[in-house]
């Protein structure tokens, strides 16, 4: 690896820049998928601004010719440097990580080592994308009652109990005219179905089929504000959400709006994404090595690159069939298909105009 007067390496990027030569839309975060080369992600002295307001460098907004594919990997476990990353650097791939804050440098929790904030900065600066997961793994839409319930009853039926695996928070049931706050002390399932156990009686009857439980306003800001904040204030760039469960309705997304630019996993049926209709509160996700097998990806990434789409792949490195052979194979295929590999928060930039 070449290094400048200051001993500092050169990436691609800044060899690119000190002969002078366009970089043909190569950001940090954005790059052609070249196997044995390293990112950069340093800005240059460009004054575009963002949506938000603040100062960009024109070189970094990058462009998409032709398809391209975004990694968002799942929670934040080491598997995600231990194992991804190595073999994305093998191919100067970025991707993005979906980070749950409160798991952040835990040991042995749930199975799995997580990430410290040390881990996080250096796949920042390899050109990697630090999304919120938010801060406790917590579902963030609205389930529907499959019950009646009355005002006696502390035991709620909804279409899925994830609000459940997070006791302590409170949930608002709500039919549009009537709503009760109650917080959530137990979850499990009975003859009826899966419940979740309240600290005390409704107070009022709700009917099945019209009434939901979601986290209540309040709740949702706690949930994606303090994520957010929480790795900004570690020094991280944050600006997209990777939705826990793969649950996102109306309720998440129009709380996500106030805090990102961005839900990855709006839609896990799919990894394919319209380039000039790309929509970042509407996207399409798929897992690459989970619940699939190489040639269906193999065969769907062909797609990609004929129809020039934006491909979204998800995986959660934990996860025993997640192998560094796994991820090689695909960003192999990528890399003969001609396909571009770029962050999500790089996919919305470039499709912005």
């Amino acid at each position: 690896m070449e290094r400048d007067s200051t001993g500092r390496r050169l990436t691609r990027r800044h060899l690119i820049a000190t002969a002078g030569v366009s970089c043909l839309g190569l950001g940090a975060g954005c790059s052609a998928i070249r196997p044995g080369g390293e990112n950069g992600n340093e800005s240059g002295n460009g004054n575009e601004t963002d949506g938000t307001g603040d100062e960009t460098d024109s070189e970094d907004v990058p462009t998409i010719d032709g398809g391209a594919v975004v990694f968002v990997y799942d929670d934040g476990p080491m598997a995600d440097y231990e194992t991804a990353f190595p073999v994305h650097q093998e191919f100067d791939a970025p991707a993005s990580t979906g980070i749950v804050t409160e798991w952040m440098g835990r040991q042995d929790f749930d199975g799995s080592d997580w990430m410290t904030v040390e881990h996080l900065d250096e796949l920042e600066s390899a050109g990697w994308e630090i999304m919120s997961h938010t801060t406790s793994h917590t579902a963030l839409g609205e389930f529907e009652l499959v019950e009646d319930a009355t005002a006696d009853d502390t035991r709620i039926y909804p279409e899925e109990r994830n609000h459940g695996f997070n006791h302590g928070n409170e949930i608002e049931i709500t039919d549009g005219d009537t709503s009760v706050r109650r917080t959530v002390v137990n979850s499990n399932t009975d003859g009826t179905g899966g419940y979740l156990e309240l600290d005390e009686a409704l107070g009022e009857s709700f009917s099945a089929g019209e009434a939901v439980e979601r986290y209540p306003d309040d709740v949702m800001g706690e949930f994606l504000e303090t994520s957010k904040n929480t790795l900004e204030d570690h020094g991280l760039t944050v600006d997209t959400l990777l939705a826990p469960y793969d649950v996102v309705d109306e309720w998440a997304i129009e709380h996500a709006k106030e805090y990102y630019d961005g839900i990855a996993n709006v839609n896990p049926d799919s990894m394919h994404n319209d380039r000039d209709a790309f929509d970042p509160f509407d996207t399409h996700r798929t897992y690459f090595v989970e619940f699939t097998n190489q040639e269906t990806i193999e065969t769907e990434l062909d797609r990609v690159a004929r129809q020039e789409n934006i491909a979204i792949l998800g995986a959660h490195t934990f996860k025993e069939e997640v192998t560094a052979d796994r991820i090689r194979e695909t960003l192999e295929w990528i890399d003969e298909l001609g396909l571009q590999v770029v962050t999500f928060r790089d996919a919305i930039r470039a499709t912005s105009e």
